[in-house]
């Protein structure tokens, strides 16, 4: 069972020697990795460029920087990270960020779950965002797997296309919900820990911005408004927690009124409706049951 793995990075020279000394610890290594070079204006290659030569299997690229900025350059990265496997025979492949840690026995631990279970598309260890000095648990269930270590069974990979170069993100989310919508299972190993050194938009406008830009992505992408008014509901659990709801309210609202397009086809709209009501049934049935 091998893997290969390809990571975009920009401008990551706090953290990149972390994942690289994860990486390198494993017990089971990649057969290739491939670290796209995204413009950076630090010190980052130079970082990558100290293990080049002692590590046959890391392959350094580096991409022109891009004159427009948004999430789409991430993809655009990836796909060029692809250009260097395409000859190499590979069973699994991992998107991995580069501000991320685990420990040495992570992707040994994962391939022997695809192993035991060929139906399993994507997985990966439980995310905790590294927020004012302590590593906080990133809130998905387990049937969700964070964006910044999703690892795909190549087939499942190629049979949804792929990465999409959203310029407003939800990159990793669309990717997993496909790979349901195409059969495959999805699955977060909580018994994994994964450590994320600089989670996405906290330095840039705080959870406010995040939850209105993540109530505008899920309407974009097809989320039912009483599945996104629930969660958002259930949630609630402090004031900061309830101005977060009220900011991702904001969001799916103004696109609603505006009745922005939506990013996705028909059959992806009508499979994600399919699943969320399914959740929204099953949650109503533990609430009974309880009661």
């Amino acid at each position: 069972m091998n893997y290969i793995i390809i990571t975009p990075a920009k401008n990551e020279e706090k953290f990149i020697e972390k994942t690289i000394q994860s990486v390198i610890s494993q017990t089971i290594l990649p057969i290739k990795w491939v670290i796209v070079d995204d413009g950076s204006t630090d010190s980052t290659p130079d970082i990558i460029k100290k293990y080049l030569y002692n590590y046959s299997f890391i392959r350094l690229v580096q991409r022109e920087k891009s004159t427009e900025r948004h999430f789409g350059n991430k993809v655009y990265a990836i796909r060029r990270g692809f250009e260097e496997v395409k000859n190499i025979d590979y069973e699994f492949y991992c998107n991995l960020d580069a501000d991320v840690s685990f420990e040495p026995d992570y992707f040994e631990f994962l391939l022997k779950k695809f192993n035991d279970n060929p139906k399993l598309g994507v997985c990966g260890g439980k995310v905790y965002d590294l927020i004012n000095g302590k590593f906080i648990p990133q809130k998905y269930e387990n049937h969700s797997v964070a964006g910044p270590i999703q690892f795909f069974r190549k087939e499942c990979y190629e049979s949804f296309g792929g990465y999409q170069p959203f310029k407003y993100g939800f990159i990793d989310g669309h990717a997993e919900i496909a790979a349901r919508k195409n059969g495959w299972e999805t699955r977060t190993f909580p018994e994994l820990k994964v450590k994320h050194f600089k989670p996405a938009g906290y330095a840039k406008g705080g959870v406010w911005k995040i939850k209105f830009e993540g109530g505008k992505f899920e309407y974009r992408f097809g989320y039912l408004y009483i599945y996104h008014f629930l969660r958002n509901l259930l949630a609630i659990n402090n004031i900061n927690s309830l101005k977060g709801a009220i900011a991702s309210y904001f969001g799916y609202l103004i696109c609603l009124i505006k009745n922005e397009k939506r990013l996705v086809d028909k059959d992806f709209i009508i499979y994600v409706h399919r699943e969320q009501k399914e959740r929204i049934i099953n949650q109503l049935k533990k609430v009974f049951r309880t009661n």
